[in-house]
């Protein structure tokens, strides 16, 4: 199965809020309840993060989609954040992996 990839990004109404934050809660929030093989985080300007998660197969992503959605619906209100673009599709070429 080949992997498969969410790529989001994210408007912060108040601004990004320090590095150290996101890593907090990556660590607290999405490391112990993902699937995910690998999840990166950047920030794109003052009020905007893009993301990509990695997972091991479509139907792992899949799977995790209505747990993820639920948790969004709770964060995305709390820390006055909106998801503004979401795109999702199989891995063709992963340097790493060559």
């Amino acid at each position: 199965m080949a992997k498969y990839i969410v790529y989001t990004t994210w408007y912060h109404e108040k601004g990004l809020r320090p590095a150290e934050e996101f890593q907090e809660g990556m660590r607290k929030n999405v490391k112990p309840h993902s699937p995910a093989v690998d999840c990166i985080w950047w920030k794109k300007d003052d009020n905007h993060h893009q993301s990509i998660m990695i997972y091991s197969s479509e139907e792992s992503a899949n799977q995790h989609r209505a747990q993820l959605e639920e948790f969004r619906k709770d964060s995305s209100s709390e820390l006055s954040i909106k998801m503004v673009e979401e795109t999702m599709g199989p891995l063709l070429a992963q340097l790493s992996e060559l």
